[in-house]
């Protein structure tokens, strides 16, 4: 977390320092959702399974160098750096294992980089008090981390199990029988893609040319995951929606 603190920080300070040519840094956080949907195709079936979402948070900053100005409004380009986090809460009391009650809970944890490129269009509603815009472009997202955490629970004895859902490696403690252990393992194959590269498209206005207020949705267009799935070939794609503020410089 540091190292992702220290890269936005040094990115963030070279756009300012770039914003002083006749261009615009901006700062920004917001909300953000990612559902992860997943498909099993067959030859003479398709099968698309509920999405998992992950709701969270991003912070990040994006450059603006403004290309063209005409009396229609103005074309720029938008490049930025932002790190998000999603998170999902599962919890489920009283199932059977191995013919003992237990309480499972369970957590799953994602951080990204994302690298948005966008071209932006911009109109002067207001001049200097209100600026509709609209954008468009790649995003380049790097995952940074996949983490499933799982808790097991049965009268005295409990797991705690760590799994990474990129490498496949896990760590599991906890207490059976009365006696403490640590087991860790895993093959570092999961199929599992840290690489994925979305189409972003959004919509923002500007108030007072200082506030930005922004919607955007990013729609994954690579397969994170492929894998064969009883006779199915399963494929799973990441769409993120966000909506925030941000500061104009």
């Amino acid at each position: 977390m540091k190292k992702i603190i220290i890269t936005l920080a040094t990115v963030i300070a070279a756009m300012a320092l770039a914003a002083n040519a006749n261009a615009q840094l901006s700062v920004g956080a917001g909300y953000g959702l990612a559902s992860h949907t997943a498909i099993d195709k067959s030859p003479n079936n398709v099968i698309t399974e509920n999405p998992t979402n992950m709701s969270g948070f991003y912070v990040g900053a994006a450059y603006e160098w403004n290309f063209l100005s005409r009396n229609w409004g103005d074309l720029s380009l938008q490049p930025g750096l932002t790190y998000s986090f999603y998170g999902k809460c599962m919890e489920q009391e009283n199932t059977n294992v191995e013919g003992f009650e237990a309480s499972y809970k369970g957590s799953r944890r994602d951080h990204y980089l994302d690298v948005p490129v966008h071209v932006k269009y911009a109109y002067d509603v207001v001049p200097g008090t209100l600026k509709l815009s609209a954008f468009a472009g790649p995003v380049f997202s790097f995952g940074l981390g996949a983490t499933l955490i799982e808790r097991e629970e049965s009268g005295d004895n409990y797991s705690n199990t760590r799994f990474n859902m990129y490498t496949g490696k896990f760590k599991t403690t906890g207490k059976l029988a009365g006696n403490k252990f640590t087991e860790s393992g895993g093959d570092g194959d999961t199929n599992y893609s840290m690489f994925d590269i979305k189409l972003g498209l959004g919509i923002s206005a500007t108030l007072f040319e200082m506030f930005d207020v922004r919607i955007a949705y990013n729609l994954g267009l690579l397969d994170r995951m492929t894998e064969k799935v009883e006779g199915y070939n399963r494929i799973s794609h990441t769409n993120v929606f966000q909506i925030g503020v941000a500061y104009n410089f």
